[in-house]
């Protein structure tokens, strides 16, 4: 899924679910929830340390009795709470999963994201 604009990041969306995310390489889980969601990606809230920036992960999304299973890298780690996440390419029927669910949250407007993100 590419954003309309090339360079800046699609819009985020106030978005909680609870999330697996396991790395590809490690097999090594950590659950968590998501806290905001765009076309591009997401930002998830762990209980533990995240994953290293970079590190490829198999992403599990659950919401409204709907799950979401796609492939995602870390792009960014804030406070040893939180990893910003970059979905790689999905399908047209993932993709609409993630069309769905954003058109039932509520748009972040640049004063309501946390510093540093």
């Amino acid at each position: 899924m590419e954003s309309a604009v090339v360079g800046r990041r699609a819009e985020r969306y106030l978005f909680v679910a609870p999330v697996l995310a396991t790395d590809i390489d490690s097999g090594k889980q950590i659950h968590g929830l998501t806290m905001d969601l765009s076309e591009g990606g997401c930002c998830i809230l762990t209980r533990r340390a995240p994953f290293s920036e970079g590190t490829r992960i198999r992403l599990e999304i659950t919401k409204g009795g709907v799950s979401l299973s796609t492939n995602a890298t870390v792009v960014y780690n804030l406070k040893d709470q939180f990893m910003g996440l970059r979905f790689e390419e999905m399908p047209p029927d993932k993709a609409a999963i993630i069309a769905s669910w954003l058109k039932a949250a509520v748009p972040l407007t640049r004063n309501s994201v946390p510093v540093g993100t």
